[in-house]
């Protein structure tokens, strides 16, 4: 059996982790690891962590969500009214059923009719905004029923983002739709040769990315206490700097990992909030910071993946091994 090798594309995530880390540690002078500093760093991270880990099954694809923040937005604008008119329960179906409706939309339509995922999410990120605003124009903003901060609660809300991640990871790595989503992304026309059934992993694959952006909305509900004009803005680059931060390509393929989105999340968190630490948030250095630092990570990851190849010829999850699976459960 052969040892799978340890890339440069797979320590570049934890390299730049570190660095950035150390760096502002450094630079705020022992700030960066104080306990209401770390907590502050987890509490920011949940739902970039949560999202990203249903966009990473687009991702895989070669393909992109950037609707995912305006997708919070009206699911969570749509579950606040529900909750106010007929009860504080309502708040958490709504908010997934409203969110996995358009995540499976746009699902269909990349799939079906073939409509690149950037020009399609960017519409919708434009339309559903405007829907949103045209919403609260009538209803206005509104809180969410005191029964429902619970949620926010610390042994409430951390659980339930250790059980979301924890099964998001499972299906990624040890189930179909994981392996089948890479598979599309190292070659679609491959994975669709060996049986792979592209159009519905797209539809599932856009459906679990629209169904985490709900609980990102029932989390950021909570946490602010009800909606606003602000909800989900620039949420959607947010996420993506993330994943592409914590060294997944732009390609998808088999350099989606589940943990490079964690150390992406918690890396792109840590930058704001040591930009804040030394004093540069509310400066124009601190975007141009954060841009610098991700194109000089993407650079690396570039590099990186050009040295050591896209796939490996061991990796499980290519096509050409469905293939060799397939076979394999066939016969001679």
């Amino acid at each position: 059996m052969k040892r799978k090798k340890i890339s440069l594309q797979d320590i570049v995530p934890f390299a730049a982790f570190i660095v950035i880390f150390a760096f502002f540690e450094i630079a705020s002078g022992g700030r960066m690891l104080s306990p209401m500093n770390l907590g502050s760093i987890l509490d920011q991270s949940v739902m970039t962590i949560v999202v990203g880990c249903g966009a990473l099954f687009v991702v895989a694809q070669g393909s992109i969500d950037l609707s995912v923040g305006v997708n919070l937005a009206l699911s969570g604008v749509v579950a606040t009214w529900a909750a106010n008119a007929g009860g504080g329960i309502l708040l958490i179906p709504v908010a997934l059923i409203v969110a996995l409706i358009v995540g499976v939309f746009n699902g269909v339509i990349v799939s079906r009719f073939k409509v690149p995922s950037f020009m399609l999410t960017i519409a919708m990120l434009i339309g559903v905004r405007g829907i949103v605003n045209y919403i609260q124009s009538f209803i206005a903003t509104q809180q969410v029923p005191e029964s429902m901060l619970v949620l926010n609660q610390p042994y409430i809300k951390y659980p339930a983002f250790i059980v979301i991640v924890v099964i998001m990871a499972y299906v990624f790595e040890f189930t179909k739709v994981g392996k089948y989503s890479k598979a599309i992304g190292e070659n679609e026309t491959t994975a669709s040769f060996v049986g792979v059934p592209v159009t519905l992993m797209k539809i599932v694959a856009f459906g679990l990315c629209g169904l985490m952006a709900g609980f990102a909305a029932i989390f950021s509900l909570t946490s602010v206490g009800g909606t606003s004009q602000q909800m989900g803005v620039f949420f959607e680059m947010k996420v993506a700097m993330a994943i592409f931060l914590g060294g997944v390509l732009v390609t998808g393929g088999t350099s989606a990992k589940l943990y490079k989105v964690l150390l992406g999340s918690f890396s792109i968190t840590m930058i704001v909030n040591g930009l804040a630490l030394i004093g540069l948030s509310e400066t124009q250095y601190s975007q141009s910071v954060e841009g610098l630092l991700l194109l000089l990570i993407l650079f690396v990851t570039i590099l990186s993946s050009k040295r050591t190849g896209k796939a490996q010829p061991d990796e499980p999850d290519t096509p050409a091994a469905l293939q060799s699976d397939e076979k394999q459960a066939v016969g001679p």
